[in-house]
């Protein structure tokens, strides 16, 4: 009679192979599980961070905007009763303020200046100019533009040449008869500055981006004018909207849309302000808290089942093993009477039918 090749997989191999399997099953779904959710967790985390610190900043912009405005609003209501000097005299301490206005004055009606901070542009023709033209009509803020009229009288800075912010607001007499616009020009490396400053203390990148989708100011170096992404062209759109998006640099960045930049009564610039976290800024975070305690958790009770596979090979499989030599020595003709076992069951009963089968216990 042939004989049979004997398996090597015996009960404990099994047992441990069933374990295992069972371990790395459910590390495996855990595993996926617990890095989708955490993946979850972090955007969900993010996505408020991001959307905060740029409603943050973007309140603190406009707010330092606002004190320049009720400036401005303050000095159009005393204007009644001033001479052209003492007027040259408010504008000077008004363009004296850390360097944020680089040139304020008033026109008259006909687009005349009349009287300037430090005499600049005294007697020129601003009829045609965009702030004088919408201050007649009402308050008005205009975006960041490159100077004009006073380029050869402000210095360029570092980014090139000079560029401004405009504020305007009509001047009327006591019988409410125009009088002309009081205009502010408000240097645009100024708000750079600031908008860099916050920038670095919130830990994010910023940009100012106007109705016609160009970035005027902005944290970013080598930045282009204009980008096509979802959340510039909802900026373009004045839309709200905050999610994980993918930069030209091929970095994923969690970008959010201010559609309103604005405080109080200040007319509004028409900006949009866009914040950006990237991710990797971030390293240490709940979520992975979370991921090493799952980890450990798995690690433990891996550990935990194979102590309770050990246990149950022992009490359990090792009698089967001793009956299977058993039974091997009794099939060679060795005298061998099996061992009473105490478990399990079939253990017993296996040994007692081995009992039956010794010719000694016939």
């Amino acid at each position: 009679m042939p004989i049979r090749q004997i398996s090597t997989v015996t009960l404990p191999r099994a047992l441990f192979g069933l374990v295992l399997a069972g371990i790395v099953i459910f590390a495996v779904t855990a595993a996926v599980l617990v890095r989708d959710r955490v993946r979850d967790f972090q955007d969900v985390v993010m996505d408020e961070a991001v959307r905060i610190r740029t409603g943050t900043v973007g309140l603190a912009f406009a707010r330092a905007l606002d004190q320049d405005w009720q400036h401005l609003q303050a000095i159009a209501g005393d204007m009644a009763g001033l001479e052209v000097d003492r007027l040259r005299a408010v504008l000077n301490a008004a363009a004296g303020v850390e360097e944020r206005i680089s040139w304020a004055g008033f026109a008259a009606p006909d687009g005349e200046v009349i009287a300037a901070s430090d005499g600049l542009l005294e007697g020129a023709d601003v009829s045609e100019r965009p702030w004088f033209r919408r201050g007649l009509q009402g308050p008005f803020a205009g975006d960041v533009h490159d100077a004009l009229l006073l380029a050869a009288e402000v210095p360029a800075g570092a980014g090139g040449p000079a560029r401004f912010l405009d504020m305007a607001a009509p001047v009327v007499d006591a019988v409410g008869r125009p009088r002309g616009v009081l205009g502010f020009h408000i240097n645009a490396s100024w708000a750079e500055a600031f908008l860099v400053e916050v920038a670095r203390s919130a830990e994010m990148d910023l940009m100012l981006v106007n109705p016609a989708g160009e970035v005027v100011v902005t944290t970013v170096a080598d930045a282009p004018e204009i980008l096509d992404l979802p959340s510039l062209r909802a900026a373009t759109a004045g839309v709200a909207v905050s999610g994980r998006e993918t930069w030209p640099d091929g970095v994923d960045y969690f970008t959010t849309v201010l559609p309103q930049v604005t405080h109080g009564d200040l007319p509004s610039f028409g900006w949009r302000l866009v914040g950006r976290i990237q991710p990797a800024s971030f390293p240490i975070t709940p979520g992975a808290e979370l991921v090493w305690i799952a980890a450990l958790a798995v690690l433990v009770a891996g550990l935990f089942y194979g102590f309770l596979a050990f246990v149950f090979s022992q009490y359990y499989l090792r009698p089967f093993a001793q009956l299977a030599d058993t039974a091997d020595r009794m099939a060679e003709g060795h005298e061998e009477y099996p061992k009473e076992l105490r478990a399990p069951a079939e253990a017993q009963r296996l040994s007692a039918a081995l009992a039956r089968l010794d010719p000694r216990g016939s």
